[in-house]
């Protein structure tokens, strides 16, 4: 294929210019093959609801005619739109954080999907922490960052490490529209159960008032803290110095940054578009995705993954450090077997990706 029409869904955040950095990252991609013609189409999908991804699917289907659609979108609403695109023989790479485990039983071979997979990094925190820090683990989280699977893969990663380990939780109300989680309400249970470590999924704003408050009470002395990239990502500084521990959100690449996440995931999208393109006839475009064999799919998935586990020492009133390297990890593997255990009937959660608030 000499040209290719590109479908882009973009949704709003808060947190990050998610959509800015993707686009920019996708157009840089597919520069690197000066040979393809490729032309954008671009939907917004505000929050990226069910509602409104399908019904700029549907105008990339119906209208545009495009010959992929990619763009940043939740694999929980990928397994419903999932059959769509197999009807109508049309290839999707969705990207995303990793807040939803992708259900291998809801989606077929026409659905890609370019993540950091941040519920792996769930479940490597809770494995490692259990053997290293700590039998008692306690996940905290204002009740948008718990509607994902980051509490169900870090309990899972509490008993592989140890199924002996203690498992606690507390999660903030819902708050008033516009408003911020109320944080207070989470340490009276911190008090209780005295854990050895936390794993903290706040992002934004609540991340600065959770470690700020976490340190005013003193549990900084007491407990380590654990998180996502995106506990530290955006930063802004603390009062005090607090020693974080996470993932890196590619393995053994400190360079690549949580803050540039969709750049990057923008970028190869972009890449793997153009190869995909010079490589097929104009018939077999998901064929030819599927041979890149570097995102994952229902025909490619992959075992015996790694992650990299950072150190950040966070200093008062400063500004983020580079990330110390502490280990290599194993987490879970992504093959289809193992991955349909993660899944029962009902399966609750945001649709949105995570950071589209």
């Amino acid at each position: 294929m000499e040209s290719i029409s590109v479908g882009v869904l973009l949704p709003s955040s808060t947190i990050l210019p998610i959509s800015k950095d993707f686009e920019k990252g996708l157009k840089d991609g597919l520069k690197l093959s000066p040979e393809i013609n490729a032309e954008i189409v671009k939907e917004f999908i505000g929050q990226g609801s069910l509602k409104q991804t399908e019904e700029a699917c549907n105008k990339f289907f119906n209208y545009h005619d495009v010959d992929i659609i990619t763009g940043i979108v939740s694999s929980k609403v990928m397994e419903d739109l999932s059959e769509s695109f197999k009807t109508r023989k049309k290839s999707i790479i969705i990207n995303n954080l990793g807040g939803h485990i992708p259900n291998v039983k809801k989606i077929n071979e026409y659905i890609f999907v370019n993540s950091m997979h941040l519920w792996q990094h769930a479940f490597t925190m809770g494995k490692w922490g259990v053997q290293t820090l700590g039998k008692k683990g306690m996940f905290v989280s204002s009740i948008y960052d718990a509607g994902y699977s980051f509490s169900q893969m870090f309990n899972m990663g509490m008993t592989a490490g140890d199924p002996e380990s203690k498992w606690s939780f507390s999660v903030t109300p819902m708050p008033a529209a516009g408003e911020l989680a109320d944080i207070s309400v989470l340490f009276p249970f911190i008090e209780k159960y005295e854990p050895d470590f936390i794993f903290a999924t706040f992002c934004g704003k609540e991340t600065t008032l959770f470690l700020n408050e976490f340190i005013n009470r003193g549990w900084h002395h007491k407990i380590k803290v654990t998180g996502l990239p995106f506990l530290t990502a955006p930063f802004e500084p603390l009062q005090e110095h607090l020693t974080v521990y996470s993932t890196l959100p590619v393995t053994n690449k400190p360079e690549y940054l949580a803050e540039k996440a969709f750049y990057d995931l923008g970028y190869t999208t972009g890449v793997n578009i153009a190869k995909a393109a010079l490589a097929s006839d104009g018939t077999d475009l998901q064929k030819q995705l599927e041979n890149l064999h570097n995102m994952f799919s229902v025909a490619n998935n992959s075992s015996g993954d790694e992650l990299t586990i950072v150190k950040y020492d966070l200093p008062a009133n400063g500004s983020k450090p580079a990330p110390s390297i502490v280990t290599s990890f194993d987490t879970f593997d992504k093959k289809n077997q193992a991955m349909q255990t993660l899944h029962g009937d009902m399966n609750f959660g945001w649709a949105n990706p995570y950071l589209c608030i």
